[in-house]
This record gives C-alpha cells, structure tokens and sequence, in this order.
C-alpha cells in the first residue's frame, strides 16, 4: 500500500478549539501515520496538540500534548509517526492561534 496525503495544509479556524482533520474509513483495519508536519508561517509564536480518537468519539489522549512553533519555523511530530487510527476513528488537531499552523499529514489506509 502506498502513502497518501491525508491532510493537506489545513489550517485550526479556532483558538484552543479540537477540530476534525481526518477521519479514517470505518472499513479496513484503519490508517496508519507516516509523516507528519505543523508548519508556522505565521508572525507569531503558536502551540498545537493532536489527538487520536475512536469511532465511538473518545480520545485515545493526546498524541501530542503541547508543542510550541515558533514563527516561520515547523515540528515534525515524532510521536505520532507511526499511530494508527483506528476505523472510523478521527485525527484532531488545536491551535493557540487561528490560521497560523498549517498541518499536512500523510499515512496508509489499511
């Protein structure tokens, strides 16, 4: 199976809000991550989480807690490379600042 983007430069439209970036296909065994990147272009210094929740809604807890970007800097997540959501399962991001972290995320749906 080969990788595909699974987010591609979405930005948080809300402060500290956990919104939908993914939602793996209730079919299949889920997806797994194989790359990730939260880019700040912005002109100010942000924080971002990423969580992993279940089918049924309940966060598996965050993937990654807290993680500041200073401006026109990036993170590549280590610690969500490799998770998998499971099916019909949601990857959630949230943002301290609106549109200034861009996230792009790739993976393998099994």
């Amino acid at each position: 199976m080969a990788d595909a983007v699974l987010v591609d430069s979405k930005l948080s439209t809300g402060i500290n809000t956990i919104e939908v970036f993914y939602t793996s296909p209730s079919s299949g065994d889920g997806t797994t991550i194989t790359a990730f990147s939260a880019i700040n272009n912005s002109g100010v210094n942000a924080s971002y989480k990423a969580y992993i929740y279940n089918s049924s809604g309940v966060a598996v807890g965050p993937v990654i807690p807290t993680k500041i970007v200073v401006r026109n800097r990036f993170d590549i997540g280590p610690s969500i490379t490799n998770q998998l959501i499971p099916n019909g399962g949601t990857l959630r991001m949230e943002s301290s600042a609106i549109s200034s972290i861009t996230f792009r995320v790739s993976g393998v749906e099994l």
